[in-house]
């Protein structure tokens, strides 16, 4: 076994310890208790995601050619979804490339825009975000923090794990009525 992905292993067992109920942000995605008893994934997947997840984003934020600033990284089931704005294909490729290059990652969905993006248009992005996440929260049939919702210029992207058919529609309506006439990418799958 790799040293460091022991040592990360380590790191993220010792920060899971000292988060207690609360939630430990591992690789931009919360989880806690909550999360935990709701989510399709066993621990231990739950765990290995997190450690990919954690993984991608260190090598990609050590990478001088690749802007990790802007690029979320989601991990299901050793599925890796890139999504967020790099200035170039060949930052894209490489982002891709590094994930790919992790142990343990299956799959690399590289949805990653090219271009760029404004301060004015993240807030707007986060306010829709917003949006989404409270109407989501309402919704007492769908679990919400099993759903990643990011918004990148104007395209809402939704990650995560619904444990029926219904509650994916259900999830995909609120966004479409929120959302209104933006692009929508459903990553959400069913089960596990």
């Amino acid at each position: 076994m790799d040293c460091r992905y022991l040592l990360l292993s380590f790191a993220l067992i010792i920060s899971l310890i000292f988060a207690g109920c609360g939630a430990a942000v591992i690789g931009g995605a919360a989880y806690g208790g909550h999360k935990g008893a709701t989510d399709e994934r066993s621990i231990g997947t739950m765990m290995d995601d997190s450690i990919i997840s954690t993984t991608v984003k260190t090598k990609m934020i050590g990478d001088e050619f690749v802007k990790a600033r802007h690029i979320d990284v989601d991990v299901l089931n050793g599925v890796v979804y890139l999504i967020g704005v790099v200035e170039s294909l060949s930052q894209k490729r490489m982002a891709a490339d590094i994930a790919r290059g992790v142990e343990g990652v299956r799959r690399v969905e590289n949805q990653l825009l090219i271009g760029k993006t404004s301060v004015g248009q993240v807030l707007n992005d986060t306010i829709l975000t917003s949006k989404i996440r409270t109407e989501l929260l309402k919704d007492p049939d769908i679990r919400s923090t099993n759903i990643d919702v990011d918004t990148i210029n104007n395209i809402i992207t939704l990650t995560g794990i619904v444990k029926s058919q219904k509650e994916k529609d259900s999830a995909l309506s609120i966004v479409q009525k929120v959302g209104g006439n933006r692009q929508i990418i459903d990553n959400l799958t069913i089960g596990n």
